[in-house]
């Protein structure tokens, strides 16, 4: 009774499932519908992944990284795999988060909040519904929550159970980390978070519950959730599920969109113009920032709204070289990111955070930086699924410039 009355408080026309009466993009066909709503079924009466009181955390980290005193260094995998979930694989990913976390605290001296791309990566956008290999097509792989990577029918047709694998293999990341933490007391639970783009909204929607204590509703599955560049339709699903849930938001922010856009989106989304609620992260690409980004910092200012702005260097610069192999580039990478800095500076805006896709073992997906990765040594040892990431010894190199680039005035 106390909930309900709780969550009277908040819009009554939203459900977790009122998305679905909104023109929908990028989400999965499948052919057994009874098959997926018994899965779906499942998810809905599953335990939840995190707690009330770490959403409220992370959303604290953010307010505080907006006023300077903390920086957001999110990063992970481009894809999470369910090949890669085991304690092993986790722990290292997170180590190597905390050991760049450690670098850039002592660069900036501010503390630094983690929030790894972990625990729920398993969908990924897509800019063609079918691949064609030797003049077969087939659906694109979506991600290991919907389909498999192998090039084969049976391996890319959407599959349900799919959906609960991912939870499992989230649920039990979860655990790994929170293990990991403790034994690691030099790093606090409060300053690691877990993150995933919103994208398979019937996932997601099985994921949110109303609150017994507040009465809000929030995404249970992680912390944090954001908004891609290919979903962020005013009109479309993906906002009218994200503009329901407590969770703070991150809205990928690229070069087609317009200031009037991106502040309809976030009154949409932020109705209360909460700060912590809505993270910026711009994804331009490389000497774009300088013709785009002052506009977007002019209008948000002027219309008074809350936010944090982050910096993805990564999303913006994917190309391909001339053997079709899908790359980035270290330095136009780095050049965003460069940009990106001395624009919010010259603004007097904050930079709160940083959102890369990285690797911690030595992968050769993007070429050049300090480990002189070149194209024709990209296939040496090129593991992604989908987008390249930065190696381990790329990553330490972007960190490290990231942070005394923060420090010059």
């Amino acid at each position: 009774m106390q909930s309900a009355q709780l969550q009277s408080k908040y819009d009554s026309t939203w459900h977790p499932n009122s998305w679905k009466s909104y023109e929908t993009v990028q989400q999965p066909i499948y052919e057994n519908k009874i098959l997926l709503e018994q899965c779906l079924l499942n998810l809905k009466s599953s335990v939840n992944l995190v707690t009330e009181e770490e959403i409220n955390s992370i959303q604290y980290y953010i307010q505080e990284a907006a006023k300077g005193n903390v920086f957001i260094l999110q990063a992970g995998d481009c894809a999470e795999t369910f090949l890669d979930c085991n304690k092993f694989n986790v722990k290292t990913r997170v180590q190597h988060l905390q050991n760049l976390a450690e670098n850039l605290k002592n660069i900036i001296d501010k503390p630094i909040v983690i929030i790894g791309r972990i625990a729920g990566q398993y969908a990924k956008p897509r800019s063609h519904s079918f691949e064609t290999i030797n003049n077969i097509s087939l659906p694109c792989y979506r991600g290991d929550i919907i389909n498999g990577f192998d090039f084969n029918l049976d391996a890319r047709k959407a599959d349900p159970l799919r959906l609960i694998r991912a939870y499992e293999c989230s649920r039990s990341t979860f655990s790994w980390i929170k293990d990991h933490l403790k034994l690691n007391l030099e790093y606090k639970n409060a300053s690691f978070f877990c993150s995933h783009e919103a994208l398979h909204l019937d996932y997601e929607s099985a994921l949110t519950r109303c609150s017994p204590k507040s009465g809000k509703w929030f995404n249970y599955g992680t912390h944090f959730l954001w908004l891609g560049e290919r979903t962020k339709n005013i009109h479309g699903a993906h906002v009218e599920y994200l503009r329901g849930i407590s969770n703070p938001i991150g809205i990928k922010v690229g070069p087609h969109t317009s200031p009037h856009e991106l502040v309809s989106l976030v009154k949409i989304l932020n109705p209360e113009n909460q700060l912590g609620r809505i993270t910026l992260i711009t994804r331009f690409g490389a000497n774009v920032a300088h013709s785009i980004l002052p506009s977007l910092l002019d209008k948000i200012k002027y219309a008074h709204l809350s936010v944090s702005w982050s910096c993805d260097p990564m999303h913006g610069n994917a190309e391909k070289t001339q053997h079709d192999i899908k790359t980035r580039y270290f330095k136009k990478i780095w050049q965003e990111l460069n940009e990106t800095i001395g624009i919010h500076k010259k603004y007097g805006s904050i930079l709160t955070g940083a959102h890369f896709e990285i690797s911690p073992i030595n992968v050769t997906e993007c070429v050049g930086g300090t480990a002189n990765i070149t194209e024709e040594q990209l296939k040496t040892n090129y593991l992604t699924f989908c987008d390249p990431r930065l190696n381990r010894e790329q990553s330490i190199e972007i960190i490290n410039k990231l942070g005394q680039h923060l420090l010059l005035p």
